[in-house]
């Protein structure tokens, strides 16, 4: 990821996160995850960074 988390859209960073899962997943076959598993914890991840993000600028004042 070259653009910090700030810089990125969700969709930006659900895709990345789920293609470098799937790029991930080459290397050990028999987990055999599903790309929609890899998109809905990528959106998941997604949505706890940013409440993580709120909580800490929320913190700081």
């Amino acid at each position: 990821m070259n653009k910090t988390l700030a810089e990125m859209q969700r969709k930006e960073f659900v895709y990345e996160c789920a293609s470098r899962a799937l790029a991930a997943s080459f290397s050990n076959p028999a987990a055999k995850p599903s790309i929609a598993s890899m998109v809905r914890d990528a959106d998941k991840l997604w949505e706890e960074l940013q409440e993580w993000e709120s909580l800490r600028q929320e913190s700081q004042l």
